[in-house]
């Protein structure tokens, strides 16, 4: 065995154990052939190229789809489950996003705020975000894969220009926008690697109307109950501590904290006991209250709130993947040579 057969050895670690037993020398021999006189170079490697196709069939392997084992099968549909409730919740919020930037700008009956000049830019720029999470949720919804992995991207490339710009004029956004990058990371993540050829694509186009329904009841809650826009509750009043546990994400914990044992007590699928996980464990960094040190004036409600959401979300995340683990199916056992 030359030293550039062992590297492609190496680099085929990547694929589950049962696909290398059946095809790793197949796959080796076939390299070696493509790499020809190459090979016998000194300190030969593979191509980058070579690389990124092993690490691709790696994550379609690992993110089964149709005709996968059953624990690359239920590990998968959990992914693609993240991507799906991860870009409607994003959607939902996109419609709370519209509808109050049309508030903000008088586009919408109630009281309007002072509006700051040249915020009007900010407010459109907002819209346009919201709307391509809408969208881009739709486009799942409807089987348009390629559409939503586009728009999913380009809504990813936005947070991601945007949190650098403001580092310019305030470095500490950085670390004020962390949670909320990752949190909008995970289901775009989820969405690019587990919707590859072989997964099962699901069209429902009445899910399309889901997360406006949605952002409309949270909207009527939120008005019933603090009788705002999301404008600022005054320090030391009483609504300050209502105000931190209505606002969209506090809701989402919620619903989390409901949903969690529910699927435990239904003994639900091992998707859905691990897609739930994920949910609550990006969830619970985007609660994390790092944004709040340093910070001036009462914070100590919403301190408190988000302290108890992030604790209660990584238990459920925790006692999920215990529970996980107890039902997805074994992995395959590798066989070789029809053994």
């Amino acid at each position: 065995m030359n030293l550039l057969e062992q590297r492609y050895r190496f680099i085929l670690k990547m694929l589950p154990a049962p696909y290398r037993a059946e095809r790793e020398e197949e796959m080796v021999e076939a390299f070696l052939e493509g790499a020809g006189q190459d090979g016998d170079e000194h300190n030969a490697r593979p191509s980058w190229a070579e690389v990124a196709s092993i690490a691709a069939l790696a994550v379609r392997s690992r993110l089964g789809g149709l005709g996968a084992a059953p624990r690359y099968r239920a590990i998968g549909d959990a992914v693609r489950l993240v991507a799906l409730l991860g870009l409607g919740y994003q959607a939902v919020i996109g419609w709370i996003t519209v509808v109050f930037s049309l508030h903000v700008l008088g586009y919408l009956p109630g009281p309007w705020p002072v509006i700051a000049p040249g915020i009007q830019v900010s407010e459109f720029l907002s819209i346009a975000d919201g709307l391509v999470c809408i969208i881009t949720f739709a486009a799942l919804a409807l089987g348009k894969v390629r559409a939503a992995k586009l728009l999913a991207a380009l809504g990813l490339v936005y947070v991601l220009v945007m949190v650098g710009i403001d580092a310019f004029t305030w470095p500490r956004s950085v670390i004020d926008s962390a949670p909320h990058v990752l949190a909008t990371m995970v289901p775009v993540l989820a969405l690019l690697t587990a919707y590859h050829v072989d997964a099962p694509v699901r069209r429902s186009p009445p899910m399309t109307a889901l997360p406006l329904g949605l952002a409309v009841l949270y909207i009527a809650i939120a008005l019933t109950f603090t009788n705002t826009w999301g404008m600022d509750v005054t320090p030391g009043h009483p609504a300050v501590w209502l105000a931190s546990w209505i606002d969209p994400q506090s809701v989402t914990v919620v619903v989390l904290l409901i949903a969690g044992p529910i699927c435990l007590i239904r003994n639900s699928a091992p998707a859905w006991r691990l897609a739930l996980a994920v949910m609550a464990a990006s969830m619970a960094v985007a609660r994390s209250p790092f944004f709040l040190i340093g910070v001036e004036g009462s914070v100590q409600p919403l301190a408190i709130t988000l302290i108890i959401q992030s604790a209660a979300l990584l238990m459920l995340c925790l006692v999920l993947i215990i529970a996980s683990r107890r039902v997805l199916p074994p992995p395959a056992v590798p066989l070789r040579d029809g053994v």
